[in-house]
């Protein structure tokens, strides 16, 4: 049995203590939640330090592009303002991030301050965040379980979290990126929300948290409306002993729209739209949701189940009503706005935005790995339902995992949320397998099994078994290798310009150097991406007068980057593929490294005419 699970279950006799031993008994069960709370941010960080990796930003250049928008903010830019001057064509680029997942890192940066130098404040908050922001998921989850089971079941659920977060790359620390926080905000709205006693304040809490999750960020649409779903189709089977809920939950998730609106929203763009983030459009439809939800309950909570239906559609009426007046253009998918060829040599070669069935290298582990355990939660979730067992609970998960495997098919990425979602029916799970093991005969193990099918590993480790290494090789090159310090430190000791560059190396050169970057991998950034396509594309004739018009300085390219490759196969001719054959034309002076950097990143100048003019007059 693993420390673990025989630590979380032990102690736990069939029978209930007697009175005079209730008290020592729920203080061992409060120490055991304590160290399992603490178990998790003491692993990520002792796995940082193992791996070296403690005190640097995290490897996802959106944890990079983090931190350069912090260090913009405490540099002096406004907290409205959320433009990256140095990133696009001349005018920079207006990002779509929230100043709110900015606050927990600023927090701790003015804290550490008080007694650390300020750089060395910030590596210090930015390493100090993820790990504690684990605790929020926990938190959620613990409290969830607890709503539907015993404190045994719920120390399962919280033993499978440790198992699954305990060396999550989202929660490293470094990854600063703001899915972390947003996975924290789900959980603790999910563990909120399952309260059977549907406890007012609890609710209000739960509506604020997924308010606070929309403003972060607009990948959680789909589940923030699933459980909101669940919260008002509850109160209309329930009726009057929902309505105080209700109307709790409503009034909560309007007034956190309305906080968060009005705290990160520059009075100048209350009336600008923008459909991939907080604006007027999904502060009108969420206040006319929220606060139609808290009428409806408060008029017709005591009237019939169809009469609470119809108040309900009515309410669901006046949303669509006011998105299709104040944002029309947000009932579509604002990627697909993106032109052909930013599709086609940018956003199809993102991994994360690509469907879970797409064509990868390592395809038939990542699809044991992404989909397994949400797979097994959705099937016990409605084998539930069909025993007509813990009935409330079962139809949330169900509804949750259903749209987390939909969304997961459509882009990878939003597999993180499936797991999240499936830790506390897998945990309860285990918790009954282990009630009745033990019941037959207390040598049992049987819930170990329960417990390894739980795990993502497990179901990716038949994929990674049968998967040839060489298929996953990089035939090129390590990318890392382009990145390495004195790289940067060389664009550091060269006057500031602009910089064609990959759109992976782009918040990297922002973060490191004072230059400028034409492109990021941000689809607000479709200006600069088109214009460094072209560039890249450009025949032999063209190139030295479109990287003028561009404002190019300095071009970095990196043999091992996949948009290099992609480029250069599309077309032989192009100025990519000439760079990667080594043409290098008259306009482009190469600049060497340092000499400790032995890098296979290549990194040019581009002459002007009076410089070319100059090299020949020298020739002669």
């Amino acid at each position: 049995t693993p420390p673990l699970v025989k630590f979380a279950f032990r102690d736990r006799g069939a029978g209930m203590p007697a009175e005079g031993e209730r008290d020592g008994v729920q203080v061992r069960f409060d120490a055991k939640i304590a160290l399992l709370f603490l178990i998790v941010p003491v692993c990520l960080v002792a796995s940082s330090i193992l791996q070296g990796s403690f005190g640097q930003i995290g490897p996802d250049s959106d944890d990079v592009m983090r931190l350069v928008q912090i260090k913009d903010l405490l540099n002096g830019q406004d907290w409205f303002d959320l433009h990256q001057y140095r990133m696009g064509p001349d005018g920079g680029t207006l990002m779509h991030w929230s100043r709110l997942a900015d606050l927990p890192i600023i927090a701790l940066y003015s804290l550490f301050d008080l007694f650390l130098p300020s750089d060395t404040a910030l590596v210090w908050a930015y390493s100090a965040w993820p790990p504690l922001s684990v605790l929020v998921v926990l938190g959620g989850l613990y409290a969830g379980a607890r709503h539907v089971s015993d404190r045994a079941g719920a120390l399962a659920c919280l033993v499978l979290g440790v198992f699954v977060y305990a060396t999550h790359y989202r929660f490293s620390p470094g990854a600063i990126d703001h899915h972390n926080l947003q996975l924290g905000l789900i959980a603790l709205a999910m563990g909120l929300a399952l309260d059977p006693l549907r406890r007012p304040w609890r609710l209000v809490g739960a509506g604020m948290a997924l308010a606070a999750s929309v403003a972060i960020g607009g990948e959680v649409y789909v589940f923030v409306a699933a459980i909101c779903a669940f919260i008002a189709l509850d109160w209309v089977v329930a009726g009057r002993a929902a309505m105080r809920g209700a109307i709790g939950f409503g009034a909560g998730l309007a007034a956190g729209l309305e906080i968060a609106f009005f705290a990160t929203i520059a009075p100048s763009h209350y009336e600008v739209v923008a459909c991939d983030a907080l604006s007027s459009v999904s502060l009108l439809a969420g206040m006319a949701g929220g606060f139609g939800l808290a009428a409806a309950a408060l008029v017709t909570s005591g009237r019939t189940v169809w009469l609470r239906l119809g108040a309900l559609m009515l309410v669901g009426a006046i949303c669509a009503a006011t998105l299709v007046m104040v944002g029309p253009e947000c009932l579509s998918n604002p990627l697909e706005d993106l032109s052909p060829e930013v599709k086609a040599f940018w956003l199809d070669r993102v991994d994360e935005a690509r469907p879970v069935f797409s064509n990868r290298p390592d395809r038939v582990s990542t699809l044991g790995f992404t989909l397994g355990i949400t797979i097994l939660a959705l099937g016990l979730s409605l084998f539930g339902l069909y025993r007509r067992q813990r009935l409330r609970a079962n139809l949330f998960f169900s509804g949750l995992l259903i749209a987390a495997l939909a969304m997961t098919l459509y882009q990878i990425r939003f597999y993180v949320f499936g797991h999240l979602f499936a830790i506390i029916p897998l945990g309860l799970w285990i918790a009954d397998v282990y009630r009745a093991g033990k019941a037959k005969s207390p040598s049992s193990v049987t819930y170990i099994g329960a417990l390894a099918l739980s795990l993502p590993f497990l179901w990716a480790l038949p994929g990674l078994l049968v998967t040839d290494k060489a298929e996953t090789g990089n035939k090129t090159g390590d990318k890392a290798d382009c990145q390495q310090e004195g790289v940067f430190t060389t664009l550091e000791t060269l006057p500031e310009g602009r910089i064609l560059a990959s759109a992976d190396f782009g918040p990297m050169i922002l973060n490191q150097t004072g230059h400028s970057i034409l492109q990021g991998n941000y689809h607000r950034n479709q200006d600069g991406i088109r214009q460094a396509i072209g560039l890249w594309l450009s025949e032999a004739g063209d190139t030295q007068s479109l990287l003028a018009a561009s404002g190019i300085d300095y071009v970095m390219t990196c043999p091992a980057d996949a948009e290099t490759r992609l480029l250069s196969g599309h077309d032989p001719e192009g100025f990519a593929a000439r760079l990667k054959r080594n043409e290098i034309p008259d306009f482009l002076e190469n600049i060497p490294f340092e000499s400790e950097a032995k890098s296979p990143a290549k990194l040019y100048r581009i002459r002007r005419d009076d410089d070319i003019h100059q090299k020949d007059e020298d020739v002669s």
